[in-house]
């Protein structure tokens, strides 16, 4: 039996759009169908099913968004292109986010483009069935980069949002809390679009003072300023033809705003000192972990500046919203620096009920700290750190329990566990001097509140001490960073300052 072939439906009011579509895609080997109306493109649908829809955004008797949501209802396996003529790009875009398959701009200048897309759309509609790293378009290009999408859905939409964003020249904004992955974001849409093969080149806005920020992004001439010994290039123009991730955007002043706001409106900006305009072709992404729109209200962030990198907003969900995808996560990171280390079902548990208030950036420095501190082959939860069962933004679903007759948590994540875990030698708490005189200063409490209770059960009080528990992780991480104070430092989650302070109290000096 032949092949059906691959059935298209063409919405648009203007006959030499559908007349030029009807032409290109049968040639192509495509059955075409035309509509130029609502009531047309519905007795189109409910007469057979397509393959790949073509929408006008505008119509005069509807919109494209409404036609959308028509086809879906009606043929959701139906692949649905938006044409869009009316400089819309933000609503051709929403369209996407509410389930279209891609946009063109019209005129239509790239035939062989339009068919490529059709033929992509076409096939997308059968698919297999998504897994991690999944058959989708977009999975060799996240790799590519080191970039772990995970299999929550929210993230994967977004993703797919990303890329198909990627190939059009449009800025975009990136939102999202600390240590999302903003950075890893904005490269993979680098490496999507096709401007892979051309500079990526990141810039903090909030890590350098006004003067500073501004000869970086702009350049400066010879003698522009004291120091300026000869001319140098800004960034703009070494990311000529390439992208520029404006990371936390929210931190620019006003005046590096109204500079930036120009180079978008007009692809031209001066180097400091300079007297002559310089063009550049820059893809711009903007990241930021603030409330832009807020920052407007308070008339700390430009409105028109907004607009013109909120093109394409996206927003990465917080890891507490991606519980499924932390042990994904957390593998990887230790996989990353030991490959015969494993993770302890007890270890992913904790990991998955914690709050994660650094996100992956936090996650992926507690795995640092427990392949080092570990020293067998799996981690267990006693490597994690003492955050994991006690801290204010944890809470196991051990502890919610009522107390025993004694007095002691029921469960077995309670205080008990804590101490002992404490007592091998194996977690030390990841803050700073205050937090951490404070958590010991409860587990001394909580310590004598235990040994209270077996002395009246007659039980023989444990033989360990706090202060020699912590001596020894300390002494575990300097032998594991062969005496590397950084390193140390690092996998302890504590400053080296505090490290050189605990190493003169426990005199471990050699």
């Amino acid at each position: 039996m032949p092949e059906l072939p691959v059935r298209v439906l063409i919405i648009d009011d203007e006959s030499d759009v559908c007349t030029f579509f009807k032409r290109l895609l049968t040639r192509a080997g495509y059955a075409v169908v035309t509509a130029s109306n609502h009531p047309e493109a519905l007795a189109a649908l409910d007469g057979g099913p397509f393959n790949v829809a073509l929408v006008d955004l505008k119509l005069p008797d509807t919109d494209g968004l409404t036609l959308l949501k028509a086809v879906k209802a009606r043929q959701p396996a139906c692949e649905v292109i938006i044409m869009t003529g009316y400089s819309t790009v933000k609503t051709a875009v929403a369209a996407m986010q509410m389930g279209a398959y891609e946009y063109l701009e019209k005129p239509f200048d790239d035939i062989a483009e339009i068919e490529r897309l059709v033929a992509r759309a076409a096939s997308s509609g059968v698919s297999p069935t998504r897994g991690e790293g999944g058959s989708e378009e977009w999975a060799e290009v996240a790799q590519g980069v080191g970039f772990r999408v995970g299999k929550t859905e929210a993230m994967r939409q977004m993703v797919g949002l990303a890329y198909k964003v990627a190939g059009k020249n449009i800025s975009v904004l990136i939102q999202g809390k600390t240590g999302t992955g903003k950075e890893v974001l904005a490269r993979f849409i680098h490496a999507a679009s096709e401007r892979a093969g051309q500079p990526f080149i990141p810039v903090n806005c909030g890590a350098l003072p006004e003067n500073l920020l501004e000869s970086e992004l702009f350049g400066h001439e010879r003698g522009a300023f004291t120091g300026a010994n000869q001319t140098r290039r800004g960034i703009f123009e070494l990311a000529n033809h390439g992208t520029l991730l404006l990371d936390e955007i929210g931190d620019a002043t006003p005046q590096i705003q109204v500079k930036l706001l120009r180079v978008l409106e007009t692809g031209e900006f001066m180097r400091v000192g300079g007297e002559r305009p310089i063009k550049t072709d820059v893809r711009v992404i903007a990241a930021t972990n603030v409330d832009l729109e807020q920052a407007i209200r308070d008339k700390s962030f430009r409105e028109d500046l907004y607009y013109r990198l909120n093109v394409v907003r996206l927003e990465i969900p917080p890891l507490s919203a991606r519980s499924g995808d932390i042990p994904l996560l957390a593998e990887h990171f230790v996989q990353q620096l030991n490959r015969s280390i494993k993770l302890s079902p007890g270890a992913v548990e904790l990991l998955q009920q914690y709050a994660w208030p650094g996100n992956i950036r936090e996650l992926a420095n507690v795995m640092r700290r427990a392949v080092v501190i570990c020293n067998g082959g799996s981690i267990l939860p006693e490597h994690l750190g003492g955050t994991f069962m006690y801290g204010p933004s944890f809470t196991p679903r051990g502890m919610g329990a009522a107390a025993g007759p004694d007095g002691l948590l029921e469960g077995d994540k309670g205080v008990e566990v804590l101490l002992k875990s404490y007592a091998q030698g194996r977690c030390l708490e990841q803050m700073g001097d205050v937090e951490l005189d404070r958590l010991l200063a409860s587990l001394r409490e909580a310590e004598a509140g235990l040994l209270a209770v077996m002395a009246r059960k007659g039980i023989a009080p444990p033989l360990f001490d706090l202060k020699d528990s912590e001596a020894h992780t300390i002494r575990t991480a300097l032998a594991q960073c062969d005496g590397n104070i950084t390193e140390a430092a690092r996998a302890l989650g504590i400053a080296r300052n505090t490290l050189y302070r605990k190493i003169k109290e426990f005199e471990l000096s050699e």
